[in-house]
Formats: structure tokens, sequence, C-alpha cells
């Protein structure tokens, strides 16, 4: 009995560990049991999210107003975490954040089951998992991706100020959306070869200056490996 209540007090802790972000890379299967109902209500409400993202991505231009508004009342809708914090409190008759995220945890995991099967269902498992992961990580505040970031030890080379300051100029014109201020605020990266063949980012001396905007890119490349990895085995 003492092992049986010591095991559990282990699985709750590594469960809150596991949720303390909205945002997972799904390294970690889940660690409790759960009714067939349950089951089946997660795999039904994930499968009919990622048929959005899937529909959504035909119908609009993906990271468009009326896609990311589409996407975001789905999310909202079914009960998944978008980018709330694991704090925020239960609204009446609503879901906790943490019960968002414990769903959106066991969901992907259930279809990763079923889509494992052939090389076709992965393919598309992989594309709408990796359009949902983008969509959510840009909905994050700048802090919040860099915690993830740290989370998941993903440690890219970052610029120094007195670089940052001396490729100011360049920086701004080669990268959309970037100004001097938010330069400052944020840091910038060296990596990424989707970004080069986009022309997104300035290239210099065989590097590529990312801008903290544009950091969802080299996440995504592994999202995507450790995702079709994990399908394979």
């Amino acid at each position: 009995m003492q092992f049986l209540g010591r095991r559990k007090k282990l699985i709750d802790s590594s469960q809150n560990d596991l949720y303390d972000h909205c945002l997972q890379f799904y390294g970690q299967p889940p660690l409790e049991n759960i009714s067939l109902t349950e089951f089946e209500t997660f795999a039904v409400e994930r499968l009919k999210l990622l048929k959005t993202v899937e529909n959504l991505g035909v119908s609009y231009v993906k990271n468009s107003e009326p896609y990311n508004k589409k996407l975001e009342g789905e999310l909202s809708s079914l009960n998944f975490p978008r980018r709330t914090e694991l704090g925020e409190r239960k609204l009446q008759g609503g879901t906790s954040e943490y019960e968002k995220r414990r769903k959106d945890h066991i969901s992907h995991f259930i279809l990763r089951l079923a889509y494992c099967q052939t090389e076709d269902l992965r393919r598309w498992f992989i594309q709408q998992e990796m359009d949902l992961f983008r969509f959510r990580f840009n909905l994050l505040i700048s802090r919040h991706k860099t915690e993830f970031l740290h989370k998941n030890n993903l440690k890219y080379e970052t610029v120094s100020a007195e670089e940052k300051k001396s490729l100011k100029d360049k920086l701004i014109a080669s990268s959309y959306g970037l100004s001097g201020a938010t330069l400052e605020e944020h840091d910038v990266y060296k990596d990424a070869l989707d970004l080069v063949r986009t022309r997104k980012v300035y290239l210099l001396a065989g590097n590529a200056y990312i801008p903290h905007h544009e950091i969802v890119t080299i996440v995504l490349n592994d999202f995507r490996t450790r995702l079709s990895k994990a399908l394979a085995v």
C-alpha cells in the first residue's frame, strides 16, 4: 500500500511537470489510466481538430487572420490549450487549463498509435500536427517561447549584443516585421536553412541571422524530426 501511494505521488508530480507549459514536443507518453469513454472522446475530438487544420490550410492562407481566427475558435470549442497560463482558474461550467493540457497530451498519443500504421497515414498526421504546432507556437508571447525552448533543451546559438548592434540595419532590412525596438528586446539566432531558402534572413560568412519571431521554423524542424522517429518506432 505504501509502495502504491508513493508511486501515485511520483506520477502526479511527473504529470504536473509535464503540463507546466501549454505546448509540448510530446516526448513522454501518458503515465495514467483513462476510461474507454475518455479514450474515445479524446480521439474523436483530436481527429476533428486535425481535420479542421487540414481544411483551413486548403481554404485559407496559413497564418492569415481568417485562418488564425477560425483555428483558435476550434481550439476553444474543443477545449484544447492555446496560450493561457496553467494557473488560470476554471470558469463556471468550463474546463481548467490543466485538464486541457492533459487532453492535448493524451489525445496526441492516441492518434499517434492510430496513424503510425502506413506511410500515408504518418505523412498526413505529421503535416497536421506541424501546422497545429506552428499556429500554437506563434500565439505565445516572447517570454513563453523562450521558456519552451529552455524546457526542451533547444539551445540555438544567440547573437551577442555587440554583434547584433553592428548588424542592426542589415537585420532590419532583411527580416519582415523587425524594427529597431523589437531587435533590442529579443534575441537573434544563427541557423535555419529553411529560412535561407525563403530569403527571410540575413546571411553573412555562412551564418543565417534569425529574428526571434522566425525561430518557429527551426523549432518545427526539431518537432518534425522527433515525431517522425516516434511514429516509425
